[in-house]
């Protein structure tokens, strides 16, 4: 599987949509990244992150597709709590 719960991966921005961006990682898995979890939001073009590759946590492994975020506190949070697991 490609996308482990609270762990980073890299993924390429495939399309901006009105409510996020749709993701890929270098495996062809696809994700999902929510406005309010995105670079971007909301004063940025999120067209304009097409083609981009971004560093992203996974906040949901269980939804079709998964749901991944790039905001720092997401991610100081993952590392917290794999690092309990650990």
């Amino acid at each position: 599987m490609d996308y482990l719960l609270h762990h980073e991966v890299d993924v390429t921005v495939v399309a901006a949509r009105p409510w996020g961006l749709e993701v890929e990682s270098g495996h062809g898995a696809r994700g999902f990244i929510d406005n309010t979890k995105s670079p971007a939001w909301p004063s940025g073009d999120q067209q304009a992150l097409v083609g981009t590759v971004l560093r992203a946590v996974v906040i949901d492994d269980r939804r079709d597709p998964v749901r991944l975020s790039t905001l720092g506190t997401d991610m100081r949070i993952a590392r917290e709590k794999r690092s309990r697991s650990s």
